[in-house]
């Protein structure tokens, strides 16, 4: 994707934050999910946003083949999943 491509996700994150944690300053910590985040800049969240899609598609090719998943990529999702404020899919957990 290209940058310009993530505004109206970044719109949606923007409201979302505000909705949640109230009009905070760029860069002012805020607990969210047990992690300490941060309202992101559209560069930062750009960046993020990148990194928690392309994580949860590698996620999603793990668990297609059945495979495990280790603990510190689960842990490197729930944080991406805080920054970007989306609610993280439960990919160690199977359905019989």
């Amino acid at each position: 994707m290209e940058p310009s491509e993530y505004v109206e996700i970044y719109r949606r994150y923007l409201n979302k934050f505000d909705q949640m944690f109230g009009a905070l300053e760029f860069d002012q910590p805020v607990r969210h999910r047990g992690k300490l985040i941060l309202k992101l800049r559209f560069d930062q969240f750009v960046e993020k946003w990148t990194e928690y899609k392309e994580t949860e598609s590698y996620l999603r090719e793990v668990m297609s083949k059945g495979a495990t998943i280790n603990n510190e990529i689960n842990r490197a999702y729930a944080e991406l999943s805080a920054y970007v404020l989306e609610d993280p899919r439960d990919f160690v957990a199977r359905s019989e």
